[in-house]
């Protein structure tokens, strides 16, 4: 009887989760396509250049690989007004328009012009996507599945990576982009079978709507919600009630002085910015060319492909302990992975010529591959996919459309920079003291989250947001005492 009672709870639950797992999964198409336009430098570059259709600069192929940032910058304002205007799922939805439009252009370009526009414009697709994505998703589940569901939406843009790795490796440019612009208009079309953030349709007082949308999510009869349903639609109310009383008052002055709003705000900038620092994206972007370049026991775009499975196994395992170990301590521990694998790296291309003269060249290449599997399994497992979670959990909601965004657009600057200047980095530091530099700055980067960044699992959106107002409240107490 027992056996039964629990059987039945287990259906129970997995059949009210439904409606989530499917909102993560049509999301996921789209974190797919953003997957495929992240790795399309690493085969697509060299392809281009095989291909002998343009005469390419060394600074063209800098700029093609970096303009994708330019379009995550520029639409980082744009994502974080639309997302309050618009909605977060019409946002997710216009994010398909660019997505198209950037990898069709790719797909047939005729002018050295049309790689940078088309990219830029994949930038602007990806920017929509990741910013919507990760408030969509933050706000639509519930506490226990937030930090899961956050994490494979990532693993369908570690899939994309792979995708392009592997399938890159087999095809033209050209016909990669093709295959992406063909998910972009399935990433569209899916969108528009998913409901409205319930709180987004609170916001704007839509109270049936917004009962109507967390039903659905629920798995809940909308002619007849349950208590459950209705207890959440209440407390989302007073959430946002509280919300557009503090946005009332909310002046620039306000803004810069209370600690609930100024703390989260520089944490998001300052995580945006950790996870660029230690160089994720720029080794991601160039991966085929560094094997190239190191000498690798393999094949170049073999070792690429390894380095996406390497990508992608991590989130796994982040998936199961995110909601158990913590966002906050996941993070300090793969920033101190990050610090090792990139000093020991930066030792071997110091040390490089008496490593090979005590082992075979063939054995020493293995040393660079093995450390770039363990530091991008460890980037992927934490800074690419917690910065979002640990973001967009903290940022208070009646400012999250701005604060999101600038945070945003700091960190795609800041990414924008490392690629774009990581040649010259090489060129003017050294490749080992370029290593060394980016192993600094994640250990760097470990220390601040240690004293900066709060632990959020098992809590909700309305307790982590009401913690920091009460926090907020007691410093700016003291400093008025004071």
């Amino acid at each position: 009887m027992a056996h039964l009672t629990l059987t039945s709870k287990i259906e129970k639950a997995t059949k009210s989760h439904s409606p989530q797992y499917l909102a993560c999964g049509l999301l996921c198409i789209g974190g797919f396509v953003g997957g495929t336009i992240t790795g399309w430098s690493s085969p697509g570059l060299p392809s281009l250049q095989a291909s002998g259709q343009f005469l390419l600069l060394p600074s063209d192929i800098s700029w093609i690989a970096s303009i994708v940032h330019l379009g995550l910058v520029a639409s980082a304002p744009m994502a974080g007004y639309m997302i309050k205007k618009v909605g977060r799922r019409n946002t997710l939805l216009l994010s398909a328009l660019p997505f198209v439009i950037g990898s069709t252009t790719l797909a047939f370009p005729v002018r050295v012009w049309m790689l940078y526009s088309g990219r830029f414009f994949d930038g602007l697709g990806l920017g929509f996507s990741i910013i919507a994505g990760s408030v969509y998703l933050s706000e639509i589940s519930e506490p226990s599945l937030r930090g899961s569901l956050s994490v494979v939406w990532f693993v369908s843009i570690r899939l994309g990576v792979l995708f392009s790795y592997s399938v890159g490796s087999l095809i033209s440019h050209d016909k990669l982009s093709t295959i992406s612009a063909f998910l972009s208009i399935i990433f569209g079309v899916g969108i528009l079978y998913l409901p409205e953030s319930p709180r987004w349709l609170m916001a704007k007082w839509r109270r049936q709507q917004a009962i109507d949308a967390l039903c659905w999510l629920r798995a809940c009869d909308v002619n007849n919600p349950s208590p459950d349903v209705l207890s959440e639609i209440n407390e989302i109310q007073d959430a946002v009630i509280r919300s557009e009383s503090d946005r009332n008052t909310l002046t620039i002055a306000s803004f810069l002085c209370k600690s609930s709003i100024l703390k989260p705000t520089l944490i998001a900038n300052a995580l945006m910015f950790f996870k660029e620092s230690c160089g994720g994206m720029v080794f991601s972007y160039f991966t085929v060319r560094i094997f190239e370049e190191t000498g690798s026991a393999l094949d170049s775009h073999v070792s690429g492909i390894a380095v996406g499975v390497a990508q992608l196994v991590p989130l796994f395992v982040t998936t199961y302990y995110v909601d158990k170990v913590g966002r906050r301590t996941l993070l300090i521990l793969t920033y101190i992975i990050l610090s090792t694998s990139l000093v020991l790296i930066g030792l071997f291309y110091e040390f490089r010529t008496g490593i090979e003269h005590k082992i075979s060249a063939n054995q020493a290449g293995w040393i660079p591959l093995v450390l770039f599997l363990i530091y991008h399994a460890a980037y992927s497992g934490g800074p690419f996919v917690l910065t979002w979670t640990v973001s967009s959990e903290i940022i208070p909601s009646n400012v999250i459309g701005f604060v999101s965004g600038l945070a945003s657009a700091f960190g795609w600057i800041s990414s924008f920079a490392f690629t774009r200047y990581y040649k010259d980095m090489n060129d003017g530091l050294g490749v080992a003291n370029t290593f060394f530099l980016y192993s600094i700055l994640s250990f760097l980067s470990a220390v601040c989250i240690h004293l900066i960044v709060p632990e959020t699992v098992g809590k909700s959106l309305e307790d982590i947001h009401q913690h920091q107002k009460q926090e907020g409240c007691e410093t700016e107490s003291e400093i008025t005492q004071l």
